[in-house]
């Protein structure tokens, strides 16, 4: 009995010893948690709280919001296989718009982690999960390219957190940002810095991004070299890289071997890359590459073109024909067979799928073939080819966009000779001859109808009997009803079948409905729908009052094939004026753009040998008197002989009997200016008769105009002092009437309001009068010089303001999605919406603020390429432009000028 008690007794105690701790525990943890929220006492329990808490829950959700958004990066990367691979690739900015709410959440946790959680005392962090907390926001950043905010960040985590856990990744993530920014000097200078930390940790994570960032520096920068980006790639190697990373590396390797004409070794690489890689795309051109390794053997060609046509018939490789023929076109280089590259190239662009890179790739070295063989209008359509999805970060962007431009000017001139040409020679018909023209164009385009038309239904015919006027009901009652209809495959085929049945094999494009695409006009529709209102003047006048003939769009109309044809003398005139300045213009292009002398001389030639008697005769035939020697040195005598007997009194002239004329007129130009220098401080000294003296002995001599204005204006002001007010207002009237275009004839008006004096000398009225018209050529001119009221502030505050057509969108609507779209994409950016009427048709929804234009042309790209807005956009229901402060102010209280904005804004925003 005693023992039962004694065990009784021993239980009950150790039950009460347990119950003590668990309430000594909890009194623990309790007490931990109340003191565990100062992050401002540097205790142990403190900095174990703080650590646990940051690690394992903001961090921790931080570093998974990241790991997404990277993953989502990652398929922004679209690789150009055609130019040697970069270690990392970067989309362009406008691109990127996606992840920002990813990225901006990683920056929230990242900032929520460092505001609750850091224990910063005497320079040191006693949280080491705040470091990580630092470098995932710097990373939020980078992959925003957002690279000087990013920059800050890491350069904070290297200056402050040097006993930390993340000083050398954040080294390399800093050299990144420099090369980004294109400072390459500081990027190496960070990244030899890096070395010294990097090695001694002996961690492979490190080592590869080291050498990743410094295989990207010699492949970037200005002063890289070849040999030692490959010793970079050769250690990312030795790491043990992930998989994609390792296949990526053998790919660039191989690329670069083949670059240096080293074969061998570049075929082992791809063959690494073909075993390693991780995506068919890299395997596909692993593969080109090999085939690209052509010798110049007969057999070696055979073999290769072989392995190509085999590939060529795979049902895989449907998306990399392109591809293909462009390996096609590199063996016709080699084998410097340029018909046949030609061939192979077009094939190449025909072949397009959704390589843009490839499309871009091929149209540009076709351009070139045929720029090179002098057939321009060829090589405009390829180069119209290349820029229609040209990235903006693609080699020499700018210089292949100049080049495009260019030869559509050229092609534009040659195609007017041409029309013209065409037009009047049917004009110059006989009235029966020009009729049967007609009647014969009419029948050609009923023929070729009647044959489409022919042709359609031949194919729904045979649509319909191949699909057997398929009963859709009767497979509507399946397993799958109860999913949405594009998840429900069966209800999908059915829908395609009668689609099928009904409209046949139709085009995907506007007005797919409509078979026939002629144009209608709306006043044609008001007439199909109210007869009556055919029979109403509908007439449209300019505002001179005279009548706007519309053109006709009926092909089956005989007006349709004549209502260009230049068939009265003053039509004839305008026609032949036309074709003159289209020949001169492209003559200007061939010699001055494209530096093709012999076809620039060429076009001058058939200029003058129509135009003759042109105003710009004479600049032609100096042209071809100064191109001439360049090719056909005798010839430049007969051009040299007519300027000299008939255009003896020209510059033309002068300039061949002197070469060095402008250069003496520059010469006594610039003579005559620092002459005028000392005429100014003889007036500034009150010098009045040496002034007046100096100016008269100046302004006969004087050629430039604006110059012998201002020698004017010292001089009547000597005059008025010397001579009194009577001599002064003539002079003054004089300059305003001889140098109307000029600063110093406002200058002589105010001084004239003074005296209260007519602009105009009572004498000279007669005179002004017979110079009316010169008079408004002069006023309209100074109209359409006045200097833009927009001014570029490229630094300041921007708004990004939505021009908003309130008959086509509901603004309220829009403003919600706006606000949407701004908490979806901006979430961390405090930007306001406001909107209000500029006009009873129109309102502005703005958007503030950004920092700078730069920060403006992001959101800019970003609301452009929103699905939710893009429709409204192309059809011009809004349009979006950012303005900065300045230019906001000036758009709302300058309704006359904002028209003007457009231009402005392609000019320096677009860079057009």
């Amino acid at each position: 009995m005693q023992f039962y008690f004694n065990t009784y007794n021993n239980t009950l105690k150790h039950n009460n010893i347990l119950k003590f701790i668990q309430l000594f525990l909890l009194f623990s943890i309790i007490v931990g948690i109340n003191s565990g929220c100062s992050t401002r006492k540097n205790t142990p329990t403190n900095r174990a709280w703080h650590n646990m808490t940051s690690r394992f829950n903001v961090n921790f959700n931080g570093k998974e919001a990241l790991k997404q958004g990277e993953e989502e990066y990652k398929k922004l990367c679209k690789d150009n296989y055609i130019n040697t691979l970069p270690i990392y690739y970067y989309p362009p900015k406008e691109e990127i718009t996606s992840i920002y709410p990813t990225m901006d959440r990683v920056i929230a946790k990242a900032s929520k982690s460092i505001y609750k959680h850091s224990m910063f005392f005497k320079g040191k962090e006693y949280v080491k999960p705040i470091d990580d907390a630092y470098l995932m926001m710097g990373k939020a950043y980078f992959y925003k390219q957002d690279y000087i905010q990013a920059q800050r960040i890491f350069s904070y985590i290297v200056s402050t957190h040097k006993n930390g856990n993340c000083i050398e990744e954040a080294m390399v993530w800093n050299a990144r940002c420099a090369m980004q920014q294109n400072y390459f000097v500081r990027a190496d200078e960070i990244i030899n810095e890096a070395k010294y930390y990097i090695q001694n940790k002996k961690s492979k994570k490190l080592n590869v991004l080291y050498a990743a960032a410094g295989a990207e520096y010699q492949m970037r920068a200005p002063d890289g070299e070849t040999e030692t980006a490959i010793n970079y790639l050769d250690d990312i190697l030795k790491n043990h890289p992930k998989k994609d990373l390792r296949a990526r590396t053998y790919f660039i390797l191989g690329q670069l071997y083949e670059k240096m004409e080293q074969p061998r070794e570049a075929k082992d690489y791809f063959l690494l890359a073909i075993k390693k890689s991780t995506s068919y795309e890299m395997e596909f051109n692993a593969r080109m590459h090999l085939a690209a390794n052509y010798d110049g053997t007969p057999a070696s060609k055979e073999q290769i073109l072989k392995e190509l046509n085999k590939m060529l018939k795979e049902e895989k490789n449907l998306d990399f024909k392109d591809q293909i023929y462009y390996a096609m076109s590199e063996i016709d280089r080699i084998d410097d067979d340029t018909t046949a590259r030609i061939k192979n190239l077009a094939k190449s662009v025909a072949a397009y799928q959704n390589n843009d890179y490839q499309r871009t790739y091929s149209s540009l070295q076709l351009a070139d073939l045929y720029m090179d063989k002098e057939q321009y209008p060829q090589a405009k359509a390829y180069y119209d080819t290349a820029t229609l999805s040209l990235p903006k970060n693609y080699p020499n962007y700018d210089a292949i966009m100049k080049k495009a431009e260019i030869l559509t000017d050229l092609v534009d001139n040659l195609q007017c000779v041409v029309v013209e040409d065409s037009l009047q020679r049917i004009a110059k018909m006989s009235e029966k001859d020009r009729n049967r023209w007609v009647q014969n164009k009419i029948a050609e385009y009923k023929r070729e109808k009647e044959r489409q038309k022919r042709e359609e239904e031949a194919v729904n015919a045979a649509l319909q009997n191949s699909l057997g006027y398929a009963n859709i009901n009767s497979n509507l009652n399946n397993n799958n009803s109860g999913k949405w209809y594009f998840y429900n495959s069966t209800l999908m085929s059915a829908g395609k079948t009668e689609f099928l049945r009904r409209w046949g094999a139709r085009k995907l494009e506007d007005n797919w409905r409509i078979s026939n695409k002629q144009q209608i006009s709306f006043d044609d529709l008001a007439a199909l729908n109210d007869p009556n209102a055919a029979s109403a003047d509908t007439s449209e006048y300019d505002e001179d009052g005279n009548l706007i003939v519309k053109r006709e769009t009926d092909p089956e109309k005989e007006r349709y094939y004549t209502q260009d044809l230049p068939l009265t003398p003053g039509a004839i005139d305008t026609s032949n004026e036309k074709i003159a300045n289209a020949l001169y213009q492209a003559a200007i292009i061939y010699l001055d753009l494209l530096n093709d002398r012999k076809r620039g001389c060429e076009t001058l030639e058939k200029f003058y040998e129509r135009f003759p008697d042109h105003d710009l005769t004479p600049s032609a035939l100096y042209l071809l008197y100064r191109n001439y020697p360049y090719f056909a040195k005798a010839k430049a005598e007969t051009p040299k002989n007519i300027i000299l007997t008939k255009y003896a009194d020209t510059d033309y002239a002068r300039l061949i009997n002197e070469p060095d004329y402008y250069a003496k007129l520059a010469a006594k130009n610039k003579e005559m200016e620092t002459k005028y220098e000392v005429v100014y401080a003889d007036f500034a000294n009150k010098q009045w008769k040496k002034v007046i003296t100096a100016a008269e002995e100046a302004i006969p001599l004087c050629n430039n105009e604006e110059l012998k204005s201002k020698y004017a204006y010292l001089r009547a002001v000597a005059i008025g002092q010397v001579k009194g007010e009577k001599e002064l207002i003539s002079a003054l009237q004089s300059i305003i009437a001889d140098y109307a275009k000029y600063d110093v004839a406002e200058l002589a008006r105010i001084y004239l309001s003074n005296f209260n004096a007519p602009e105009v000398a009572p004498a000279e009225t007669a005179q002004n009068e017979q110079n009316t018209d010169e008079k408004e050529a002069q006023k309209q001119s100074a109209e359409a010089a006045k200097e833009n009221p927009f001014a570029f502030a490229p630094d300041d505050w921007h708004y990004i303001s939505l021009i908003v057509n309130v008959h086509k969108c509901n603004v309220q609507n829009l403003k919600t999605l706006i606000s949407d779209f701004n908490k979806e994409y901006y979430s961390l950016q405090k930007l306001t919406l406001n909107s209000f009427y500029i006009n009873q048709d129109e309102q502005i929804v703005s958007i503030a603020r950004f920092r700078g234009k730069d920060a403006a042309m992001d959101y800019y790209h970003a609301i452009q390429n929103n699905d939710k807005f893009k429709a409204d956009i192309l059809a011009k229901n809004i349009t979006v432009y950012p303005m900065s402060s300045a230019n906001y102010g000036t758009f709302y209280k300058q309704k006359d000028s904002r028209n003007a904005y457009e231009e402005f804004f392609n000019t320096y925003y677009l860079n057009k």
